[in-house]
This record gives C-alpha cells, structure tokens and sequence, in this order.
C-alpha cells in the first residue's frame, strides 16, 4: 500500500473515532402505567417528582406522546415490543419474532448495550437483545418486594434469585452499576442503557417511608372526569380485566383517593431512584455527554371515566411523559403528535444508526423546532376500540357496540363532551371516519366497523368483583377487599 493511500486510510480510521466520541450516550428510563399527569412537569398537582422536573427544566418536555395501542389487557407487553422495535403494533409481535430490536441496532452503531429492568417479550428476545443485562424480571408484573430477578451474560439467563428490597432499588442500582464499570474502561464506546422500571405499576405498594413523607401532601382530588361506573359498555377486554378489579364498582371515593396517594409515592420513589442514576452520571462527568429519555409505556385511568386500568384509548391510558434532555437538546416544549415507537427512530439518528425497516419517524427535527409532528395518529386496542387523532380532534369507535364518539382534546382535555351527533360536527365526523378507515387499512386491522355479534352499549357492573391476584400484598388485600 502506498503512503498516500495509508495516510487517506489512517485518516478515515481516526474521523470514524472522532464521530464515535462525539455521539453521546444514551439512557433510556421506561415507567410503568406512568399517567403523565401525576409528574410536576406535566402538569402534576401535589405531587413530588423533583428530579423528573429539573430533567425536564434543562431539556424538552414532548406533551402529546402516544401509545398506539395493544391487542390484549397486557398493553405494557406490546408496548415494548413497540419500541424495541420501531415498528407498529400490527408488525410488532409481543416476542419480539422476526423484529431486529434497537439494542442490536445500536451494538452494530458501535454501542455498548445494557439493560436492568422488566423484560416482558420473552426470555429468547431478551438474550438476543441484551447479550449483557443485570437485574432483570421477566414477566408482567410482580409484589414490588419479591421481584424475581436474573442476569444475562454471554447471551444465557443466569442467577436466578429473589432478593430482599423494592423492584425500583433493583434496577436503578444495576444502572449505576454499569455506570461505574463502563467509566472504569479507558476508550471505551459510548454506552446504551435500557431502564425499564416496574412502577408505578400495581401493587401499589410503594416504600412506607414515601407514603409517610407524602401525607405532608394533600389529600389527592378525584379526577375531574372521575365517574363511580363508566356506563358505556367497552368490552370485556376493558371493563372486566384485572386491573379494573382493584376497587369494586361502583368506584368508592374515599378508597380511589387511597389509593391516589398510594400511587404518587410509588411515583415519587421512582423519581429519587432515577435521580441517583442521574446523579451518580453528573459525578463522573458523563451527565452532560449522555442523552436521558425519560418516557412510559402508557398511562393508567386512575378513576378516570370510571376506570382504573390502560384498557382505553382515552388520553389518560394512552398518553405518556417523555422528556429528553442531553447534547444537542434545546430547554423548551413541543406539541406534536408522535407514537412512543418513534422515540426508536430518535435513538438511533443520535447513535447516526440507518433508520431502515422502522416505522417510526426520527422526532429530531420536532426537537429542534425545525419539523412539526405527525399529522394524525391511528390507535387499536383489542377487538372492541380503533380512534383517530387529527389536530385537537379525536374520535373513537367502538363496534361491538356500534357507537362513535367525537372530542375536542385541546378544548376538552379530559373527554366529556361527545361532538359525534351535534349537526355542526357532523362533516368533521365524515372526514374523520373515514381517514380512521383508510389509516387501519393501511395498518393491516381487519375488524370490522361494526361487528356481526353487538354487546349491550351499557353496563353495570356494581357488585362483580373477584378476589385479589396473588400479587398483592397482604396490607392491600385487607384494605381493599375486606
């Protein structure tokens, strides 16, 4: 080889490890049934979630991020069979079979990967995904003090075991683990870090010295669009699932603010964890090198509507916080559109990852105020509800039960105000259908607009309930069911 030719090479080698150093790391923190509003940043009101709010206040806070949806009451499963895909629910099987998975994108990038958290897409996408991972539960949910947990190394489940603390103490401190061992290799590649947490997921069942703090707090207020029964019957797949068992109907005030409060010290547990993440990350100097997205797999009705699961396509199950922060992320606040899935696509523009086979969409230009969101979303769930989400405009349609409601979300933030049969409405209904058609077509969705065997359009459920799962501890089961 000639010298030329030696110095272009050695020149491209050097340029390749300039843009490897200059590409931040990436920490990727994933809440579980987080609503988003029950953090400060978006909206939370008596809340304590001060580290999310001061990651918020140093980078972009993206108000209108959905969940697409899911085909079963577990939406967490394909939620995150969704993002760890980039590819929308009609093509992204819980087990993730066939999908190529953004860790594996992101190791071919030059990345160094890591996970600690829930897996809930199986033990054979798992040991693809995460070659290297610590503290993992495999599995839906779990009693927050006796969380199972494994490691993977080389690719194998390893070390089983069932130790003694909180699911969120778990994962945050394998974080920090990694944390420590990836600053500890001098030159090495940037790292990605996978944090899917557990909470504030049922039970709620947070550490005693956060429900203590909190009763400093007020007494949480019922949701304005708080309802003791839903009424309009949503299907079996929603009204009678397990989360939907955590009260008895019709929903008893008193026990819904319990458990509110429950609820919020899960979520500021969560918040003081993370925060030890990020800050062990300030303390090595890594914090302003390394992009945080912060997000949930979905939100929780929490005695919205008369619910208390994510078995909806109302804004409170559906909608998640998402922050982002690090290099090259401006303070502000966007409104776009987006699915969870194109944070997928983000992740790997910033890693400089081909964006091929994905159908998520990079939100970079979003970010950086140049690009503006999508133009309507598509969502599904089960066999009982398809929507559409236009500008402020929303509409959903159930039909099992033949029946199409209309919102104005900018308007009516909480959705108690049917449009559908006003006369003024009646065009933007028509163009709305119609565009929830061709969208669902396009998805691959064959149910039909309304189905051969109707269910009653009302139901009433007061007195169906049975006993508790056996995740829930003793404490909750004597509360809330004697």
């Amino acid at each position: 080889m000639s010298c030329s030719l030696i110095r272009v090479a050695f020149a491209v080698v050097s340029l390749a490890f300039v843009c490897l150093a200059q590409r931040p790391n990436v920490l990727f923190v994933f809440a579980d049934d987080l609503r988003a509003d029950t953090v400060g940043a978006f909206g939370g009101a008596d809340v304590h979630t001060p580290n999310l709010d001061a990651l918020a206040s140093r980078g972009t806070k993206l108000t209108q991020v959905y969940c697409q949806g899911s085909r079963h009451g577990a939406v967490c499963a394909p939620s995150r069979a969704m993002l760890m895909s980039g590819r929308m629910l009609t093509r992204a099987p819980d087990d993730l079979k066939g999908c190529k998975t953004l860790p594996e994108y992101m190791r071919e990038a030059g990345y160094r990967t890591f996970m600690a958290g829930k897996w809930h897409n199986g033990d054979a996408a798992l040991c693809r995904a995460f070659p290297d991972a610590g503290a993992v539960f495999r599995g839906g949910m779990c009693d927050h003090f006796q969380v199972p947990l494994c490691d993977v190394v080389d690719g194998k489940i390893v070390n089983k075991r069932l130790p003694a603390g909180h699911s969120t103490e778990h994962f945050c401190a394998a974080t920090i683990e990694f944390i420590d061992q990836h600053c500890s290799r001098a030159g090495d590649a940037p790292f990605f870090a996978y944090l899917p947490l557990t909470a504030p997921h049922d039970p709620r069942d947070p550490p005693r010295r956060w429900l203590e703090r909190l009763s400093a707090l007020p007494t949480p207020s019922l949701p304005p669009n708080f309802r003791g029964q839903h009424g309009l019957n949503l299907g079996r797949m929603t009204m009678q699932v397990r989360d939907e068992n955590l009260l008895g109907w019709p929903r008893d005030p008193d026990q819904l603010r319990e458990q509110l409060r429950e609820y919020r010290a899960l979520v500021a547990h969560l918040d003081e964890q993370v925060g030890l993440v990020l800050a062990r990350l300030d303390a090595l100097g890594l914090l302003e090198k390394t992009l945080v997205v912060f997000t949930a797999d979905h939100g929780l009705a929490l005695g919205s509507h008369g619910l208390l699961g994510k078995q909806s396509l109302y804004e409170h199950s559906m909608r998640s916080p998402c922050i982002l922060a690090g290099p090259g992320v401006p303070v502000g606040e966007r409104d776009g559109l987006a699915y969870l899935y194109d944070l997928t696509a983000t992740v790997l523009d910033v890693a400089g990852a081909p964006l091929t086979g994905l159908d998520g969409r990079s939100l970079w230009s979003m970010v950086r105020r140049d690009g503006a969101g999508r133009a309507d979303l598509v969502q599904l769930y089960a066999e009982t509800q398809r929507a559409i989400r236009r500008g402020d405009h929303k509409l959903i349609r159930y039909p099992r039960i033949d029946r199409t409601v209309l919102y104005d979300v900018a308007a009516d933030p909480h959705e108690l105000t049917d449009l559908a049969g006003r006369a003024e409405f009646a065009d933007l209904r028509r163009g709305l259908e119609g565009l929830l058609k061709q969208r669902l077509a396009e998805a691959g969705d064959r149910l039909l607009w309304r189905t051969d065997e109707q269910d009653p359009v009302e139901i009433d459920l007061s007195g169906q309930r049975s006993a508790p799962d056996r995740w829930q501890p003793e404490w909750i089961r004597t509360k809330y069911w004697q």
